[in-house]
């Protein structure tokens, strides 16, 4: 395996263990409580699990950000899309999500439409919602790749998560039950990472990655002239 292709491995070993380990984090911060919350609630102000979520959410953000270096050579074949790379969706993504982590929500984590909203509940949730954006982005234009693999991965996280979490942003806003509404919110998480992990698995696969260049493996040249003489001279001693 080539030096690169080494490299490439260790940062997609890196960033599973990142996003395995923060996923984990967070389950745990949500666990420390009996009512349901939804994730951004986990790291509101003065909540206990605040500073765990912390962590957890910068782990997972540090393992978005490899994943992005683990599929910096995807391109997508859309055409006002392939203008940038995908790995760059995921940059932005993972970073504005870092930022809604860093400046997380007031208690209770209000609507911005409420009485009770700060300005930091305005940064906070429209750099998730970018963030969100951003990584649909990125799962669109990794779903029209031409790496297939990434592709089919990507068609079937992206209709799950899509699906997914607009059930639950529908259910939030027409103040439905936040049991389900957080749930399935959790839920679009999960997969959102699972994707994220298979992508990183799949893409550093050296098979895959031949698979994904899309050129068939050539005969070196010269081969078939050599092997035609010897099969020459085999019948010329019969």
């Amino acid at each position: 395996m080539p030096p690169h292709r080494r490299l490439d491995a260790v940062v997609a070993t890196l960033a599973v263990a990142s996003l395995v380990a923060g996923a984990v984090v967070i389950g745990d911060a949500r666990a420390m409580y009996e009512r349901f919350l939804y994730i951004s609630e986990l790291g509101a102000q003065y909540m206990h699990s605040a500073g765990q979520f912390q962590i957890g959410f910068g782990l997972v953000v540090a393992g978005i950000l490899l994943v992005a270096v683990v599929v910096r050579d995807v391109r997508t074949r859309l055409p006002v899309l392939r203008r940038w790379a995908p790995a760059a969706s995921l940059v932005v993504a993972g970073a504005l999500f870092g930022f809604a982590a860093a400046v997380p929500c007031s208690p209770g984590c209000p609507t911005l439409l409420g009485p009770d909203a700060e300005l930091r509940d305005w940064a906070h949730i429209v750099a998730a919602v970018l963030a969100f954006a951003a990584g649909c982005t990125a799962m669109l234009q990794f779903a029209t790749a031409d790496d297939r693999w990434v592709a089919r991965l990507s068609i079937a996280g992206g209709l799950a998560v899509g699906i997914i979490a607009a059930t639950g942003g529908l259910i939030s806003l027409a103040g439905g039950n936040t049991d389900v509404g957080s749930t399935l919110e959790f839920v679009a998480a999960g997969i959102g990472v699972l994707w994220l992990v298979a992508v990183a698995i799949v893409h550093s696969l050296p098979a895959r990655r031949a698979d994904a260049s899309g050129s068939p493996a050539r005969t070196p040249v010269g081969t078939g002239q050599a092997r035609a003489a010897l099969r020459l001279g085999e019948l010329a001693r019969d």
